[in-house]
């Protein structure tokens, strides 16, 4: 009978080299899962952002018709978003103080501002100085609204139409106060768009606020003044003042018996003011997500279409991309609108 075989051992260079190698997966194993836990650890933070307020920067005075359109928006992201968004005004000629904050802020969300046709677009070519850069300083979150203005008249001033105000000016040239916001505002150039449009001359006044220009409308010190709907549509009802015509392609609901310019007889004539929300740039993707999620579910909830339906904002809820390309396509125009009027801030 043939002796068998005992079982060798294995030798302790085979030992050492399996305990090397098993060593050596586990320390890789350990490896990856820390470091897959340091990724999720933004994602799970951002998964729970919002942890406190939201601040939303508005450029404009508390009160004033960007003011009144933006407060609805604001308390129905508050209430998507689990965390109050809470409206900070700091207005300035052109909106650049409450910009330039928004800009300057540290990019995680908390602190968010409201961009316009003026911050965006405008503001670049009137300026030669902005202390903001909109397309290197600010991240688009999304649109929101957009609204014509409307050109209007103190109740006494002798004339009822577009045509009517083209030639009471024409036959004084100069002397037809039109007040509107500050220099380089919508209203400002879509005023000198008028005038270059017909080739009549108004003496244009600037002001800090459209509540000023209002004011001294019914007082008798403004002949007409551009602004808002939002802003104006109150003192038209109380027949404080007069319209005569809106800045829009088409009719704008809350007026209808009010044509447009472009229907009066300048032909193709539009400016319609247009705001969105912006952040720091740098703000996390996940963040401009889900503050772009929340700003269309805003403007879907019932309170703010009710509120848009009465001040005759008309909602447009977008993706940030599409808002970016908006804002790019917009300042050729408005910078080729600013050199037509040959104006300038310095």
């Amino acid at each position: 009978m043939k002796n068998r075989r005992a079982p060798t051992s294995r030798s302790n260079e085979s030992v050492e080299l399996e305990g090397s190698v098993s060593g050596r997966l586990a320390v890789r194993v350990m490896g990856a899962l820390a470091a897959a836990a340091i990724c999720a650890a933004p994602l799970l933070a951002h998964a729970e952002w919002p942890e406190r307020p939201i601040k939303l920067v508005v450029p404009y005075a508390a009160g004033a018709g960007v003011d009144v359109a933006v407060r609805p928006i604001a308390e129905a992201m508050g209430r998507e978003l689990g965390k109050p968004v809470v409206i900070d005004n700091r207005p300035s000629a052109g909106g650049i103080v409450g910009t330039q904050m928004v800009a300057t802020s540290a990019p995680d969300g908390y602190t968010i501002g409201y961009g316009n046709i003026v911050t965006l677009a405008i503001n670049r070519s009137f300026y030669t100085k902005l202390p903001y850069d909109p397309e290197k300083d600010l991240e688009p979150i999304g649109m929101a609204l957009g609204n014509a203005y409307v050109l209007a008249a103190r109740k006494d001033l002798p004339v009822n139409s577009f045509a009517d105000l083209v030639a009471y000016a024409r036959q004084r040239p100069g002397k037809v106060v039109m007040g509107s916001l500050a220099l380089g505002s919508g209203g400002h150039l879509a005023s000198e768009l008028i005038q270059v449009s017909t080739g009549i001359k108004m003496l244009y006044v600037p002001y800090k606020s459209g509540a000023q220009v209002l004011s001294d409308m019914v007082n008798g010190q403004v002949d007409v003044m551009l602004d808002n709907i939002v802003g104006v549509q109150p003192f038209i009802a109380a027949k404080q003042i007069k319209p005569l015509a809106v800045t829009s392609l088409q009719r704008v609901p809350a007026l209808q018996g009010v044509p447009t310019i472009d229907e009066s007889g300048v032909k193709g004539f539009e400016v319609v003011a247009w705001g969105g929300l912006v952040a720091p740039v740098g703000t996390p993707k996940p963040v401009i997500r889900k503050l772009n999620a929340a700003l269309n579910k805003a403007l879907a909830d019932p309170a703010v279409i009710k509120a848009n339906a009465a001040l005759s904002l008309e909602a447009m809820p977008s993706t940030p991309e599409a808002f970016a390309k908006l804002i790019r396509s917009e300042v050729p125009k408005w910078a080729a609108m600013v050199k037509q009027a040959g104006i300038k801030a310095d």
